[in-house]
């Protein structure tokens, strides 16, 4: 039979992650937002109230982790998913045989409890099997170009107006000063400290902050670049004008996914349309590696479709006591 822990102490959750990161490498589809990695590094930075991680083992075997906290949320008792906010996919992840049993577990667990009014667990697929347990409730898709071509190929279908742009706006730098493209796998101060200016230049000029101001989410993203960088789910592109960066995109990635998490480009450089450029550039690099997915995340912004991106549907589930 299924058994359930739930964990309600940090120290107790540390000792788990090993086991944890373990299981998370069984399923193919999990990405770097579902590590405990990430979700540990979050909950040291963005956790509030009391964990109340729950913990689904078969002969002693994990079987399911659903990681949540219970903190106070617009005057009611809430239980939310650890990542919320500033992830794009947080699933919890169970063994597919478990599923059933899981799902009655969790039931009884939170019939149990009379310490929480309401769950409220977003970013989920819109096939999660938690739709069983509560009021399902569409939520921010993200968009996601597949690749399964040369990028050369991918590059010819897109519209005409935009191919041109592109080569001529690089025409045009080209002219001005040396452009140069880079792939790092590693975070440097010189690379962390660009994204954080260039990234709240560009939002500056539409008179927003942008993501990290918002959330608060320097010291998260420094930390997070540290600990995937050493475990090859970083990338960070750039593009160098007259050695300079201009345009950077910070990314993760998996066996088949690259996943663009932030970037920022230079004002001084607009006419120039940097960031269109690294895009097209880091696309070539996503193609020629052979990942299958270049993930744009949350957002149906209009430049992602002109990209040829596809919408996917997202959910959140919500459970009232």
């Amino acid at each position: 039979m299924l058994a359930l822990e739930v964990i309600e102490d940090v120290h107790r959750l540390r000792e788990l992650q090993p086991e944890w990161a373990e299981f998370v490498r069984k399923f193919p589809c999990a990405t770097p937002f579902q590590s405990p990695e990430w979700l540990t590094t979050w909950w040291s930075h963005f956790g509030s109230g009391t964990l109340r991680t729950m913990v689904f083992r078969r002969d002693q075997q994990l079987a399911g982790v659903l990681p949540c906290f219970l903190h106070e949320w617009r005057g009611q008792q809430q239980l939310t998913l650890l990542g919320s906010g500033i992830s794009d996919y947080i699933d919890p992840l169970f063994e597919p045989a478990s599923i059933p049993e899981a799902l009655d577990l969790l039931r009884g667990e939170l019939r149990n409890r009379d310490e929480w009014d309401r769950c409220d667990w977003q970013d989920l697929a819109h096939d999660t099997p938690l739709t069983a347990l509560g009021c399902v409730v569409p939520d921010a898709p993200c968009s996601v170009i597949p690749i399964d071509q040369p990028f050369d190929a991918y590059f010819a279908a897109l519209p005409n107006v935009m191919r041109r742009n592109i080569r001529r706006d690089k025409r045009k730098a080209e002219a001005a000063g040396a452009i140069t493209f880079e792939v790092a796998e590693r975070a440097t101060p010189e690379l962390l400290d660009a994204l954080m200016n260039l990234h709240r230049a560009r939002w500056e000029m539409d008179g927003q902050s942008g993501m990290i101001a918002a959330n608060r989410a320097e010291p998260f993203v420094r930390d997070i670049a540290e600990s995937f960088g050493a475990a090859n789910w970083l990338r960070f592109f750039t593009l160098r004008f007259n050695g300079q960066i201009a345009a950077i995109i910070l990314a993760f990635c998996d066996r088949s996914t690259i996943y663009s998490y932030l970037g920022g480009f230079d004002p001084e450089h607009e006419d120039f349309s940097f960031g269109r450029e690294l895009l097209a550039q880091a696309l070539r690099y996503a193609h020629d590696q052979g990942y299958r997915r270049w993930d744009f995340l949350r957002g149906e912004e209009a430049y992602k479709f002109e990209w040829g991106a596809q919408t996917l549907a997202k959910c959140r589930v919500v459970i009232r006591a």
